[in-house]
């Protein structure tokens, strides 16, 4: 049975967040040339490595050895799970599972899932994955092409985000924060540097095919070959 933290809000906010109440990510200097985060409803960090078909590493705080994770294979990507209230979140640094919609369907089976990521080019992806199925999708700087099976479903969490979603591509500089507002708008669960610092994380590698072809082309010497 679904659980009341994962179904996808009609209409109304499910909180007060605005884009100014993230105005510390930037300013914090971390992960701000990539990130992925990725809320899914009711499971813990175990279940989520298990639906991510994962190989557990370790467990660890705030980015303590993510940037050489011992243990990683050859086309393999890491991610970072944590335990939060009533949902696991799934931290990466320059990551890829916003873009794999096949592990995203399997996340959300009888769940919702909330993915925002960007990368150093800005390129950016807000999404909702509710029961194996693509709800909502658009980019936060151009809120106004949209995506899935119910493409207007956030738009009052998203005006009262700070997004403009009737208009195309608005360019809001403020497109990042209002996108982590309407995640807590959605997920009920406020993001802060707090609560990241002192999460403990359920580290994982995940094989993924286009991190594999990067690595053809980008040999790294000091990595197992997967299996």
């Amino acid at each position: 049975m679904e659980t009341p933290a994962a179904r996808l809000p009609e209409s109304s906010p499910t909180g007060l967040a605005v884009s100014s109440d993230y105005g510390w990510f930037e300013a914090n200097d971390e992960l701000t040339e990539g990130f992925c985060f990725t809320w899914i409803a009711g499971l813990t960090p175990e279940q989520v490595v298990q639906r991510l078909g994962g190989r557990r590493l370790r467990t660890t705080g705030w980015r303590a050895e993510w940037e050489s994770f011992p243990g990683r294979r050859g086309g393999e990507t890491v991610m970072a799970v944590a335990g939060m209230p009533g949902w696991s979140l799934v931290v990466e640094d320059i990551g890829v599972l916003a873009l794999r919609d096949d592990l995203l369907e399997r996340l959300s089976a009888r769940t919702t899932v909330v993915t925002h990521s960007r990368n150093v080019e800005l390129d950016s992806r807000f999404a909702v994955i509710k029961n194996g199925r693509l709800q909502v999708a658009f980019d936060p700087y151009d809120p106004g092409d949209r995506t899935g099976s119910r493409p207007d479903a956030l738009l009052a969490d998203m005006r009262a985000a700070g997004f403009t979603p009737d208009d195309q591509d608005s360019d809001n500089a403020d497109a990042t924060e209002t996108a982590f507002a309407l995640t807590e708008r959605l997920t009920g669960v406020p993001m802060t540097a707090a609560s990241l610092h002192s999460a403990s994380y359920l580290v994982t590698a995940v094989y993924d095919a286009g991190t594999a072809a990067w690595e053809r082309e980008n040999p790294n010497p000091g990595l197992q070959p997967a299996n």
